[in-house]
């Protein structure tokens, strides 16, 4: 039996709305995978390239390098789809996705049985194997999906639908796939956590410089190991791995019940989950060594991240757990890779007796017309709603009111006050506690701060 992939019927509507005379149209499926079983969230056309040189841009989304002169390319034949572009925006599109979704596969709009050929076939395969290597790439982008992907295939002229699941690292032959339109495919369960940071990473002098890219790839790291690492406990108490999330629901609903307390509708509640990072567990080990490491600088991260994922109604605890995680390790790393890639500059070592304040886009969530999962964009400082709602645009082809953007989630921060505090010497009596070796710590009051990093550049630094 093949896989059976499940889907809004409003998506049947956007394929419909995709079909144009001869042309040919491709997207990517987005959604939730099982063992044997795929939930579509959503349908995102590829945005066609521009030009030629477009193609070869890096970033999607991006207008500054589309000369305004040169006209929309429309794909006239299969031959035409210009795979790494479709490979690059799958990428860009995994980044606005809670953990626990993925890009599924491929959907083609075409005046054809694109199955019927066999060079159409393996256009389509080249696609789909493209995705999976530049998403695996990156790890903490890709997370862990070792499920088969999906193609779709709607023929503009008959209306025919015909999907087919394809394994990029198995065999590489095509299976026979169902899939079904439904008006409600599953009910998801929204999962919310927040992951406060606060953590010295030293820069040890071993006379190399290293770019800032590589000292913030070997936070993420840490970051990943401690994670992984984690106890994930979901509505305050620990849960057998297997049990159904929808179990961990219906007894937190009984409970409002109960408590008299349940005026809000259940789909706008959530299960709240809490991170717990064990201690270094080398710490116990008794050693009589003392070893000095010599550092010439230190990066601080300080912050909190806000997580929401998703799950379908028989997902496990487990599954919950590895969402959860994923959505975590996923948007600090997008939010790490889209700063270093801003600079202007790399900045190779870090300067003596000088502090630096960056600050890596904040999260933003949109809710999906059709099933309100949330996905994410992040905004940098300056940026507000409008740039969101133009990525949501031309990524996912889709039109929400600014309204819609929930931007509050993570709040920005006003660099004026920490460098007015830096240069009045006073600190909050709480800063002062955690301060150490006379170091500067960028201390954040309140809750649902954005996630920020300091680089504060020290001469010597001894670390025991």
């Amino acid at each position: 039996m093949g896989r059976i992939v499940y889907a809004e019927e409003s998506l049947f509507n956007y394929l419909e709305s995709l079909i144009t005379s001869d042309a040919y149209t491709v997207g990517l499926i987005l959604g939730q995978s099982t063992e044997e079983k795929d939930y579509v969230i959503h349908l995102a056309r590829t945005p066609p390239p521009a030009s030629k040189d477009v193609i070869e841009e890096t970033l999607i989304g991006s207008t500054a390098n589309v000369p305004q002169e040169c006209p929309v390319k429309y794909i006239k034949s299969i031959n035409d789809v210009p795979i790494n572009w479709v490979a690059d925006h799958a990428k860009h599109v995994t980044r606005m996705l809670p953990g626990g979704m993925w890009v599924l596969g491929i959907f083609i709009v075409a005046p054809e049985d694109c199955f019927s050929n066999k060079d159409s076939t393996q256009k389509l395969k080249s696609i789909v194997t493209a995705i999976q290597k530049n998403l695996e790439l990156d790890p903490y982008l890709f997370g862990n999906n070792p499920r088969e992907n999906v193609i779709l295939a709607f023929n503009s002229i008959t209306t025919r639908l015909t999907c087919k699941s394809f394994d990029v690292n198995g065999s590489g032959s095509l299976k026979n796939a169902d899939w079904k339109f439904q008006s409600k495919i599953t009910r998801w369960y929204q999962l919310e956590t927040h992951l406060d940071f606060n953590k010295i990473f030293a820069i040890i002098d071993d006379g190399e410089s290293d770019s800032l890219k590589k000292q913030l790839q070997n936070i993420i790291s840490t970051t990943s190991k401690e994670i992984e690492s984690a106890i994930v406990v979901i509505e305050g108490e620990p849960k057998p791995s297997d049990e159904l999330i929808e179990t961990v629901w219906n007894k937190k609903k009984q409970d409002r019940k109960e408590l008299k307390n349940a005026e809000s509708k259940s789909n706008n509640q959530s299960l709240q989950a809490t991170i717990y990072i064990p201690c270094n567990t080398n710490a116990n080990k008794c050693s009589t060594e003392i070893k000095l490491i010599n550092c010439n600088a230190s990066i601080r991260l300080t912050g909190q991240l806000f997580s929401r994922t998703f799950v379908h109604q028989k997902a496990t605890i487990k599954e919950a757990e590895n969402a959860i995680r994923q959505d975590i390790m996923r948007s600090m790393a997008s939010r790490f890779e889209m700063h270093w890639d801003s600079l202007i500059e790399e900045e190779n070592g870090l300067p003596e007796e000088n502090i630096t304040l960056h600050e890596p886009p904040r999260r933003v969530l949109i809710a999906l017309p059709q099933n309100k999962i949330t996905l994410s964009d992040y905004l940098f400082p300056g940026e507000g709603p409008q740039e969101a709602l133009i990525s949501l645009q031309e990524l996912l082809d889709v039109e929400v009111q600014e309204a819609n953007v929930q931007k509050e989630i993570e709040l920005q921060v006003d660099p004026a006050e920490f460098y007015c505090e830096k240069e009045s010497g006073n600190e909050p009596d709480e800063q002062r506690k955690l301060s150490d070796n006379n170091q500067l710590i960028f201390f954040i009051s309140g809750l649902g701060v954005a996630l920020i990093f300091v680089v504060i550049a020290i001469l010597i630094h001894r670390l025991y």
